[in-house]
């Protein structure tokens, strides 16, 4: 029996060679497009989430505003009733130059609700960053 010929034999070489590395491209093509579709699903799921995030944040956002708002139309209403408001005067207006204090408290009604006005700022502030700290 004649012995095949070189040229056969690379040629049988080569095209193994081929299909091996075909083969494995193939896998490792089957394992990226895995890869890929597991991505796609996490980031709509992760996109969800933050979509619920938002709305989290922006119902909790209005709550504290319009606590905010009436704490302060509350504080307003206060110094308005015991008429210590001057209609006159603008919320941002500076308080009075010389101070008198009687037993500790101040007598100016502008600075006293300023102060009022800046605590209720504050407290809502710490409010919205507790808020926002606690939506994950």
């Amino acid at each position: 029996m004649p012995t095949p010929n070189v040229y056969f034999k690379i040629l049988i070489g080569f095209v193994l060679l081929l299909i091996s590395f075909c083969s494995g491209f193939y896998v490792e093509h089957l394992r990226f497009v895995d890869y890929k579709e597991g991505v796609i699903a996490q980031a709509q799921v992760q996109e969800k989430h933050n979509q619920d995030v938002l709305k989290e944040r922006e119902i909790e956002n209005a709550k504290i505003k319009n606590d905010y708002e009436n704490q302060l139309a509350r504080i307003k209403s206060y110094y308005s009733s015991v008429g210590l408001h001057d209609s006159s005067i603008s919320s941002m207006s500076k308080p009075s130059a010389t101070l008198v204090t009687v037993n500790g408290y101040t007598t100016d009604p502008v600075f006293a609700e300023q102060c009022a006005n800046t605590t209720a700022q504050l407290v809502s502030l710490q409010n919205w960053v507790r808020e926002q700290i606690g939506i994950k």
